[in-house]
Protein backbone atom coordinates (compact mmCIF):
# COMPACT_ATOMS: atom_id res chain seq x y z
CA UNK A 1 0.00 0.00 0.00
CA UNK A 2 2.80 2.17 0.37
CA UNK A 3 4.55 1.68 -2.74
CA UNK A 4 2.69 4.57 -4.80
CA UNK A 5 2.78 7.33 -2.00
CA UNK A 6 7.30 6.16 -2.32
CA UNK A 7 6.80 6.35 -6.02
CA UNK A 8 5.78 9.84 -5.32
CA UNK A 9 8.21 10.64 -3.12
CA UNK A 10 10.93 9.95 -5.59
CA UNK A 11 9.57 11.90 -8.14
CA UNK A 12 9.23 15.11 -5.83
CA UNK A 13 12.99 16.63 -6.95
CA UNK A 14 13.45 20.03 -5.79
CA UNK A 15 13.30 20.55 -9.83
CA UNK A 16 9.42 19.06 -9.96
CA UNK A 17 8.68 20.97 -6.46
CA UNK A 18 9.46 23.91 -8.26
CA UNK A 19 7.91 23.69 -11.27
CA UNK A 20 4.63 22.26 -9.61
CA UNK A 21 4.43 25.39 -7.30
CA UNK A 22 4.85 27.32 -10.45
CA UNK A 23 2.21 25.77 -12.17
CA UNK A 24 0.00 26.31 -9.98
CA UNK A 25 0.54 29.84 -8.98
CA UNK A 26 0.15 30.49 -13.08
CA UNK A 27 -3.31 28.96 -12.99
CA UNK A 28 -4.41 30.65 -9.81
CA UNK A 29 -3.27 33.66 -11.25
CA UNK A 30 -5.06 32.91 -14.50
CA UNK A 31 -8.19 32.21 -12.74
CA UNK A 32 -8.01 35.23 -10.39
CA UNK A 33 -7.17 37.78 -13.85
CA UNK A 34 -9.95 36.13 -15.80
CA UNK A 35 -12.49 36.44 -12.56
CA UNK A 36 -10.88 40.30 -12.54
CA UNK A 37 -11.48 41.41 -16.01
CA UNK A 38 -15.02 39.62 -16.04
CA UNK A 39 -15.87 41.45 -13.14
CA UNK A 40 -14.89 44.56 -14.19
CA UNK A 41 -15.61 44.38 -17.82
CA UNK A 42 -19.64 44.97 -16.09
CA UNK A 43 -19.32 48.51 -15.85
CA UNK A 44 -18.38 51.05 -19.15
CA UNK A 45 -16.28 53.58 -17.28
CA UNK A 46 -17.80 56.47 -19.57
CA UNK A 47 -20.83 56.01 -17.10
CA UNK A 48 -18.70 56.59 -14.05
CA UNK A 49 -18.54 60.29 -12.52
CA UNK A 50 -15.06 60.62 -10.14
CA UNK A 51 -13.67 63.11 -8.08
CA UNK A 52 -10.87 63.86 -6.17
CA UNK A 53 -12.95 65.36 -3.45
CA UNK A 54 -16.77 64.35 -1.19
CA UNK A 55 -19.20 66.11 -0.71
CA UNK A 56 -19.73 68.51 1.97
CA UNK A 57 -22.77 66.32 3.22
CA UNK A 58 -20.11 63.60 4.30
CA UNK A 59 -16.88 66.23 5.60
CA UNK A 60 -20.60 67.45 7.89
CA UNK A 61 -21.90 64.27 8.99
CA UNK A 62 -22.42 63.21 12.08
CA UNK A 63 -19.84 60.12 11.53
CA UNK A 64 -17.07 62.27 10.51
CA UNK A 65 -17.87 64.87 12.81
CA UNK A 66 -18.10 62.88 15.90
CA UNK A 67 -15.35 59.86 15.04
CA UNK A 68 -13.46 59.90 12.45
CA UNK A 69 -12.62 63.98 12.11
CA UNK A 70 -13.89 65.67 15.52
CA UNK A 71 -11.39 68.78 15.19
CA UNK A 72 -11.84 69.04 11.93
CA UNK A 73 -8.25 68.60 10.85
CA UNK A 74 -7.32 68.54 7.06
CA UNK A 75 -8.66 65.65 4.94
CA UNK A 76 -8.69 64.00 1.57
CA UNK A 77 -10.65 61.57 -0.45
CA UNK A 78 -12.34 60.76 -3.57
CA UNK A 79 -15.71 59.90 -4.85
CA UNK A 80 -17.51 57.90 -7.28
CA UNK A 81 -21.14 57.61 -8.82
CA UNK A 82 -23.17 55.94 -11.49
CA UNK A 83 -27.23 55.62 -12.35
CA UNK A 84 -28.62 52.76 -12.71
CA UNK A 85 -31.64 52.32 -14.88
CA UNK A 86 -34.02 49.63 -14.18
CA UNK A 87 -37.35 48.47 -15.48
CA UNK A 88 -40.21 49.00 -13.02
CA UNK A 89 -42.27 45.93 -12.35
CA UNK A 90 -43.43 44.26 -9.31
CA UNK A 91 -39.82 43.25 -8.55
CA UNK A 92 -38.25 46.02 -8.60
CA UNK A 93 -35.61 47.13 -5.62
CA UNK A 94 -35.73 48.90 -3.18
CA UNK A 95 -32.58 51.48 -2.18
CA UNK A 96 -32.13 49.11 1.03
CA UNK A 97 -31.55 46.00 -1.14
CA UNK A 98 -29.54 47.75 -3.74
CA UNK A 99 -27.45 49.32 -0.68
CA UNK A 100 -26.56 45.29 0.85
CA UNK A 101 -25.78 44.23 -2.39
CA UNK A 102 -23.38 47.17 -3.01
CA UNK A 103 -21.68 46.67 0.34
CA UNK A 104 -21.71 43.24 -0.31
CA UNK A 105 -19.94 43.72 -4.00
CA UNK A 106 -17.17 45.79 -2.61
CA UNK A 107 -15.78 43.36 0.12
CA UNK A 108 -16.20 40.22 -1.82
CA UNK A 109 -15.10 40.85 -5.17
CA UNK A 110 -12.04 39.97 -6.71
CA UNK A 111 -10.45 43.51 -6.22
CA UNK A 112 -10.93 43.34 -2.51
CA UNK A 113 -9.81 39.91 -2.31
CA UNK A 114 -5.95 40.50 -2.21
CA UNK A 115 -6.58 43.03 0.69
CA UNK A 116 -8.92 40.35 2.55
CA UNK A 117 -6.16 38.02 2.46
CA UNK A 118 -3.98 40.09 3.29
CA UNK A 119 -5.37 41.07 6.30
CA UNK A 120 -6.83 37.60 7.21
CA UNK A 121 -3.13 36.24 7.70
CA UNK A 122 -1.75 39.69 8.82
CA UNK A 123 -4.00 41.17 10.84
CA UNK A 124 -2.04 44.08 12.14
CA UNK A 125 -3.89 46.90 11.78
CA UNK A 126 -7.24 47.37 14.05
CA UNK A 127 -10.05 49.68 13.61
CA UNK A 128 -10.36 51.79 16.77
CA UNK A 129 -13.31 54.11 17.25
CA UNK A 130 -14.19 54.93 21.36
CA UNK A 131 -17.38 55.66 20.31
CA UNK A 132 -18.64 52.85 18.55
CA UNK A 133 -19.51 50.66 21.83
CA UNK A 134 -20.35 46.47 21.15
CA UNK A 135 -23.96 45.16 20.68
CA UNK A 136 -25.37 42.48 21.44
CA UNK A 137 -26.18 41.75 17.58
CA UNK A 138 -22.89 42.98 15.85
CA UNK A 139 -21.09 40.50 13.72
CA UNK A 140 -17.51 39.84 13.64
CA UNK A 141 -16.63 39.23 9.87
CA UNK A 142 -13.76 37.52 8.30
CA UNK A 143 -15.05 35.65 4.80
CA UNK A 144 -17.13 37.12 2.25
CA UNK A 145 -19.40 34.43 2.47
CA UNK A 146 -20.61 36.00 6.18
CA UNK A 147 -22.04 39.09 3.89
CA UNK A 148 -25.72 38.95 2.50
CA UNK A 149 -27.24 40.94 -0.62
CA UNK A 150 -30.12 41.72 1.88
CA UNK A 151 -29.36 42.48 4.69
CA UNK A 152 -26.00 44.91 5.30
CA UNK A 153 -24.24 43.72 8.90
CA UNK A 154 -25.83 45.70 12.19
CA UNK A 155 -23.94 48.73 13.46
CA UNK A 156 -20.32 48.17 15.71
CA UNK A 157 -20.33 45.01 13.45
CA UNK A 158 -16.34 44.34 12.70
CA UNK A 159 -14.87 43.38 8.97
CA UNK A 160 -11.61 41.79 8.35
CA UNK A 161 -10.55 43.65 11.82
CA UNK A 162 -10.30 46.44 10.00
CA UNK A 163 -13.75 48.02 9.03
CA UNK A 164 -16.56 48.84 11.60
CA UNK A 165 -20.33 49.50 10.38
CA UNK A 166 -20.99 53.07 12.17
CA UNK A 167 -24.00 54.28 10.46
CA UNK A 168 -26.79 52.80 8.72
CA UNK A 169 -29.83 54.82 7.76
CA UNK A 170 -32.32 53.98 4.95
CA UNK A 171 -34.78 56.74 3.48
CA UNK A 172 -38.36 56.91 4.22
CA UNK A 173 -40.88 55.04 1.79
CA UNK A 174 -43.55 57.30 2.72
CA UNK A 175 -41.75 60.78 1.74
CA UNK A 176 -42.92 62.28 -1.44
CA UNK A 177 -39.00 62.39 -2.17
CA UNK A 178 -36.09 60.03 -1.05
CA UNK A 179 -33.44 61.31 0.95
CA UNK A 180 -31.42 57.87 -0.28
CA UNK A 181 -29.93 55.04 1.64
CA UNK A 182 -26.43 54.68 3.41
CA UNK A 183 -24.09 52.88 5.12
CA UNK A 184 -20.76 54.40 6.60
CA UNK A 185 -17.79 52.16 7.67
CA UNK A 186 -15.03 53.62 9.24
CA UNK A 187 -11.61 51.97 9.43
CA UNK A 188 -8.28 53.50 11.45
CA UNK A 189 -8.07 54.51 14.90
CA UNK A 190 -9.26 58.47 16.50
CA UNK A 191 -6.54 58.18 18.87
CA UNK A 192 -4.16 57.62 16.01
CA UNK A 193 -2.19 59.40 12.95
CA UNK A 194 -5.10 57.64 10.42
CA UNK A 195 -8.66 57.72 10.36
CA UNK A 196 -11.16 57.32 7.68
CA UNK A 197 -14.75 56.14 6.42
CA UNK A 198 -16.45 54.80 2.91
CA UNK A 199 -19.50 55.85 2.53
CA UNK A 200 -22.05 53.82 0.62
CA UNK A 201 -25.41 56.13 -1.05
CA UNK A 202 -27.79 54.46 -2.61
CA UNK A 203 -30.88 57.33 -3.78
CA UNK A 204 -33.93 56.83 -6.21
CA UNK A 205 -34.11 59.34 -8.85
CA UNK A 206 -37.21 61.06 -9.65
CA UNK A 207 -38.01 60.28 -12.95
CA UNK A 208 -41.24 62.05 -13.43
CA UNK A 209 -40.13 64.48 -16.19
CA UNK A 210 -38.56 61.24 -18.54
CA UNK A 211 -40.40 60.06 -20.80
CA UNK A 212 -39.69 56.68 -19.92
CA UNK A 213 -42.57 55.71 -17.49
CA UNK A 214 -41.48 52.23 -17.68
CA UNK A 215 -37.72 53.19 -16.34
CA UNK A 216 -36.51 53.67 -12.09
CA UNK A 217 -33.00 55.31 -11.94
CA UNK A 218 -30.55 54.95 -8.74
CA UNK A 219 -27.64 56.51 -7.89
CA UNK A 220 -24.87 53.99 -6.48
CA UNK A 221 -22.27 56.42 -5.00
CA UNK A 222 -18.75 55.69 -2.82
CA UNK A 223 -17.05 58.28 -1.14
CA UNK A 224 -13.86 57.82 0.48
CA UNK A 225 -12.77 60.03 3.00
CA UNK A 226 -9.10 60.28 5.25
CA UNK A 227 -7.32 62.16 7.99
CA UNK A 228 -4.98 62.66 10.60
CA UNK A 229 -6.94 63.12 13.82
CA UNK A 230 -3.81 64.07 15.52
CA UNK A 231 -2.70 66.79 13.20
CA UNK A 232 -3.89 70.04 11.00
CA UNK A 233 -1.85 68.44 8.03
CA UNK A 234 -2.67 65.34 6.35
CA UNK A 235 0.53 62.86 5.59
CA UNK A 236 -0.57 61.04 3.36
CA UNK A 237 1.49 62.35 0.12
CA UNK A 238 -0.34 63.35 -3.78
CA UNK A 239 1.06 59.95 -4.78
CA UNK A 240 -0.66 57.68 -2.15
CA UNK A 241 -3.43 59.91 -2.57
CA UNK A 242 -3.81 58.88 -6.45
CA UNK A 243 -2.47 55.03 -5.56
CA UNK A 244 -6.11 55.55 -2.98
CA UNK A 245 -8.40 57.12 -5.80
CA UNK A 246 -7.80 54.51 -8.29
CA UNK A 247 -7.94 51.59 -5.99
CA UNK A 248 -11.34 52.95 -4.94
CA UNK A 249 -12.66 53.47 -7.94
CA UNK A 250 -12.12 49.81 -9.31
CA UNK A 251 -13.58 48.85 -5.98
CA UNK A 252 -16.19 51.14 -7.17
CA UNK A 253 -16.36 49.44 -10.58
CA UNK A 254 -16.37 45.80 -8.83
CA UNK A 255 -19.37 46.44 -6.36
CA UNK A 256 -21.07 47.95 -9.42
CA UNK A 257 -20.78 44.59 -11.34
CA UNK A 258 -21.82 42.35 -8.21
CA UNK A 259 -25.06 44.72 -7.68
CA UNK A 260 -25.77 44.55 -11.97
CA UNK A 261 -25.16 40.83 -11.54
CA UNK A 262 -27.91 40.28 -8.86
CA UNK A 263 -30.27 42.46 -10.30
CA UNK A 264 -29.42 41.69 -14.34
CA UNK A 265 -32.92 41.29 -15.55
CA UNK A 266 -33.65 44.29 -14.50
CA UNK A 267 -30.88 46.77 -15.31
CA UNK A 268 -30.81 48.05 -18.68
CA UNK A 269 -27.33 46.72 -20.27
CA UNK A 270 -26.36 50.16 -21.78
CA UNK A 271 -24.73 51.17 -18.14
Amino acid sequence: MFSPIRRIAEALTPKTITLGTTLVFAGVGGAYALRLRDSLRQTNPRVIQSSVAVSDSLVDSTTVRRLVNPRSHGSKGDSHSIILSMCSGKNVASEKDLLSTFVTGFFSGPVFLPESIALTLFPLSKVSYDELTPTTDQKVIWSAKQLSDTQLPPISSILWGTFQVAEIEHSDNQASESTGSRAVIVFGDNKGSFAGCHRFSVKRLDTSTDNKADEIKFRLSLECLVCDPTSSEPKESEFLHKVHNNYSYFLFRDAVAHTKSRYNSLIESSH
